[in-house]
């Protein structure tokens, strides 16, 4: 009878873990914190995947504000106007990331899609 006592206390204080949903680092409904902190924190905006030989951060951001690139958020640096349709946005966004990605080239440098140390982030 004890036996059958503890066995159910034990069920009963391992219930919520096994219904939280967090298994082996894998939420149900996706990533679990730690994952989720270690995604986010990989993340590098826009300007930081551009590399060169031999460039230095600072040079980059020079380099990357001249070409229309946003000096703050390292973003492309294109905003939505004032009654401005989504369709229209979007066709700006492309016009204007093109010219980005089109200076950038012609100061040669190179477009990583996936930042590596090269990127020197932060």
């Amino acid at each position: 009878m004890k036996n059958r006592s503890l066995i159910f206390l034990c069920g009963l204080i391992a219930m919520p873990f096994l219904l939280s949903g967090c298994l082996y680092g894998q939420c149900i409904n996706g990533p679990c914190a730690l994952e989720h902190a270690r995604i986010v924190q990989s993340i590098k905006p826009y300007g930081a995947h551009w590399v060169k030989a031999g460039m230095t951060r600072e040079g980059r951001k020079e380099d990357f504000i001249d070409c229309g690139g946003d000096p703050v958020t390292f973003k492309a640096g294109y905003e939505i106007q004032r009654n401005q349709t989504t369709a229209d946005y979007f066709k700006g966004l492309n016009k204007h990331t093109l010219q980005v990605h089109s200076c950038m080239r012609a100061k040669d440098y190179i477009y990583l899609e996936h930042c590596d140390p090269r990127c020197l982030y932060p």
